[in-house]
């Protein structure tokens, strides 16, 4: 019998060559092609985040059995036309370009790659802390300004009592969610020296050796210095950090948004930074009709165009993990990421 042919999708996030070098690694043959970026000619509507046009999917996967892909739309009329297909390996956290109904009526596998930026988010969350509590925003700006109007930096060695900031060791920093990315915060805070608290009503308290489980939100608001989001966005938690919320947070108090946009309410934020109740903000999500507008004009905010992901390591791990999955599959095995 014929080894199963393999495809691979490369798309302008992750390309195909970061596929290929993981699969080749892993003794795996597969074509390759890359999409191209274009608006949909079907309709994709059962989908979102996807990039490329369903159409050319359909064309470009026909004859396979197992395509790996990131950003490919997999709708169910895409799914319906190909017939040889056993296995879709998506390279995200969640498979929300896939209509998954439509595969698994057709007894097609999915699996993922979950928590395969954790490390990188981790990072990009305590470079916020520390950039937050040691004034970077406001500062940078500072020198920004001073640049345009064409007057002297460093004048006098004195100039860094504008700026007093905190050290981590001794800050109390509480996140809120304990999943994959908040325990790898955590471990990087307490190296660091900061005491962690947590807030998540679906971990065991005994299951943290060194991190402080908190059964109620507002006791770990109200005890922080600098609050990072974590939780996993869900039609129940939408601005779960809201005026309430922030109003809670001691004042001068910092606060991080890593995870998704919808966890935090941006208008109560704006109140709060405008009315210095909040110190800083960092943010690497936003809501696409929020006020971010205003939000980008306060010095003490930092954002940055959803990058928290976006690291080379990130993109190999997604791939390895993808090549992994295929073997097991192609041996019989059980999936560790199925869907």
């Amino acid at each position: 019998m014929a080894d199963p042919r393999i495809l691979i999708i490369g798309d302008s996030y992750m390309s195909a060559d970061v596929f290929r070098s993981a699969f080749t690694r892993r003794g795996l043959d597969a074509d390759a092609v890359t999409m191209t970026v274009a608006q949909p000619t079907w309709d994709a509507t059962a989908i979102s985040e996807y990039e490329g046009d369903p159409a050319e999917v359909a064309r470009l996967a026909q004859g396979y059995e197992i395509v790996a892909f990131h950003a490919a739309p997999f709708t169910a009329e895409v799914i319906a036309g190909l017939p040889d297909l056993r296995l879709l390996g998506c390279a995200r956290g969640g498979p929300v370009n896939i209509d998954l109904e439509a595969a698994r009526s057709r007894g097609i596998r999915v699996t993922t790659t979950p928590g395969k930026n954790a490390e990188a988010v981790a990072d990009l969350t305590i470079g916020f802390l520390i950039s937050l509590v040691r004034n970077v925003p406001a500062s940078v700006r500072d020198v920004d300004d001073r640049v345009a109007d064409g007057r002297p930096l460093a004048e006098s060695t004195f100039e860094g009592a504008r700026w007093f900031g905190r050290e981590i060791g001794g800050l109390r920093l509480g996140l809120v969610g304990y999943g994959n990315v908040a325990r790898l915060v955590a471990a990087r805070a307490l190296a660091l020296g900061a005491t962690v608290a947590a807030y998540d009503p679906y971990v065991d308290p005994s299951s943290a050796a060194d991190v402080e489980i908190v059964t109620d939100l507002n006791d770990l608001l109200a005890a922080s210095d600098v609050v990072s989001v974590h939780a996993r966005a869900t039609a129940d938690n939408r601005h779960i950090i809201g005026a309430r919320e922030i109003a809670r947070m001691p004042q001068g108090s910092f606060l991080i948004n890593t995870a998704r946009e919808s966890l935090v309410d941006e208008q109560a934020m704006l109140g709060a930074l405008r009315s210095g109740h909040l110190s800083g903000i960092a943010l690497d999500v936003n809501e696409p009709d929020g006020p971010w507008r205003e939000l980008v004009a306060q010095p003490n905010l930092l954002l940055t165009p959803h990058l928290a992901g976006a690291t080379y390591e990130t993109l190999a791990r997604g791939a390895d993990m993808l090549a992994s999955e295929i073997q097991a599959h192609l041996g019989g095995h059980p999936l560790r990421w199925e869907r």
